[in-house]
């Protein structure tokens, strides 16, 4: 894992002039559900816009994809929930992962509501991907330590990270993490404030036109022992629970 660089201000004085709109239309997922007492498992519960992978993962990993680890939109307090559970058919641990169905996607600005947590080696995500993951842009929370938002762009395994002091603990509640992509400028937010702004070569990715991008919301468990997320061991305790939420997904051309 590459460290990344410490932000604790954002220097935007080389900022490029911004791109044009995308044309594509907005869209909003709230991932949650009013009514919590209908069927979970209907076609109706809310995640049918997503791809929900099953039995796959990295293999750096300690934990695989299981879809029995999404549980379907709960009332606005808790969205959608992705839990780390212990055992899967693969691995020490089952995490879990939501796919956009939507492809193409374009620039604009992209964000969600998340509540991480304190589990070292926990790591909570949204992030752009191309296909075969090429190229991505990342906001990831890790458990290791609750008040950094880890900000990334990554293409042909080439990182640009930057760590960014949110002033509080992202596993305490709800909050709004958003990324802005333009063509000369990639901007971060948290609760609607600019947190960093990153123009030049570091933001180049893979050009969203004809690319199949799409949009991705995840949680799981590190295997390795690093500064970054650390190694993930199942907290001590009884009805222990390690889960991120997420609800209030939005695209804005």
């Amino acid at each position: 894992m590459v460290m990344p660089t410490f932000f604790n201000k954002i220097n935007t004085s080389f900022a490029l002039p911004t791109a044009a709109k995308s044309s594509r239309a907005p869209f909003f997922e709230p991932l949650i559900n009013k009514n919590i007492s209908s069927d979970s498992t209907s076609s109706s519960n809310g995640l049918q816009n997503f791809i929900i992978p099953n039995n796959v993962g990295p293999s750096a990993w300690s934990c695989t994809y299981m879809r029995d680890s999404v549980s379907s939109p709960g009332p606005s307090e808790t969205g959608t929930v992705i839990s780390i559970k212990k055992g899967s058919p693969k691995k020490s641990f089952s995490c879990g992962e939501l796919i956009s169905r939507e492809t193409q996607l374009d620039y604009g600005r992209y964000s969600v509501d998340m509540i991480s947590t304190a589990v070292k080696g926990h790591v909570t995500a949204l992030f752009l991907m191309s296909p075969g993951g090429t190229s991505e842009i990342d906001i990831e929370l890790t458990g290791l330590d609750p008040n950094i938002v880890h900000l990334n762009v990554w293409l042909n395994g080439r990182q640009n990270p930057v760590r960014v002091p949110l002033g509080f603990d992202a596993s305490k509640g709800w909050h709004n993490y958003a990324v802005e992509w333009r063509k000369d400028s990639i901007t971060w937010f948290v609760d609607g404030k600019q947190v960093l702004k990153r123009t030049g070569p570091v933001i180049k990715t893979v050009p969203p036109k004809g690319t199949n991008y799409k949009l991705v919301l995840n949680a799981w468990t590190n295997n390795g022992n690093d500064n970054w997320a650390g190694k993930f061991v199942w907290p001590k305790g009884r009805n222990v629970k390690v889960q991120s939420h997420f609800k209030n997904l939005k695209y804005t051309p």
